[in-house]
């Protein structure tokens, strides 16, 4: 992919949002990887350890939603070897450590061929265990492929974005409460397996 092509992605997105995301969630990437390793065991968002934060100045508090996917699809953008997809997933998530639902989304993933820098923007729609209630949210992110210090394992990538929740739940549903609401997430992406982690804290 050339520069010109990864520009125009990038401007599909609101850059100041992003921006502010990643000021604020600069902890280090050991936090999700203790999510992925409880992941089996977890049974509300007060199971994950997400503590021990290094170079973190700021304190979000307990994330709101923790949430595990596997990617089911991948279709190449142009030339596989460039990292570039567009995406399915499927998986499952806590609300508030007692709402449980399952969810779905795609997406794109776009690969900067000059930094290694990953874009991604998608929908998730996320639906309560019994099917009575769901709702669907934008989300975007900026993430870098993690060839720094902070981890050994290569194939991790960690993510910094923001999740903008739509009107669809219904007026007397279980998610109604993220109606119109903004959020901001972490998640790791394990390129082995396929699989992600997302936790993410109420902006809005």
């Amino acid at each position: 992919m050339k520069s010109t092509d990864w520009k125009r992605y990038t401007v599909l997105g609101s850059a100041i949002s992003l921006q502010l995301v990643i000021s604020l969630l600069l902890s280090p990437i050991n936090q999700i990887e203790k999510a992925i390793g409880q992941e089996e065991e977890a049974t509300s968002i007060f199971d994950v350890d997400f503590g021990f934060p290094r170079k973190n100045t700021f304190n979000l508090g307990t994330p709101f939603l923790v949430q595990y996917d596997n990617t089911t699809t991948l279709k190449p953008i142009g030339d596989p070897g460039l990292g570039n997809f567009e995406l399915t997933f499927a998986g499952y998530g806590i609300i508030n450590g007692t709402l449980r639902y399952n969810d779905n989304g795609t997406g794109i993933y776009i690969t900067n061929p000059n930094d290694g820098t990953v874009y991604q923007k998608g929908i998730i729609e996320i639906r309560t265990e019994d099917g009575s209630d769901s709702i669907k949210t934008i989300y975007e992110s900026v993430s870098r492929s993690d060839n720094d210090s902070q981890s050994d394992n290569r194939n991790l990538v960690l993510d910094n974005g923001a999740m903008f929740f739509d009107s669809s739940s219904s007026s007397r549903g279980e998610l109604l409460f993220l109606n119109n609401k903004v959020g901001v997430y972490k998640d790791m992406i394990d390129l082995n397996r396929g699989n992600l982690t997302t936790i993410a804290w109420k902006w809005k």
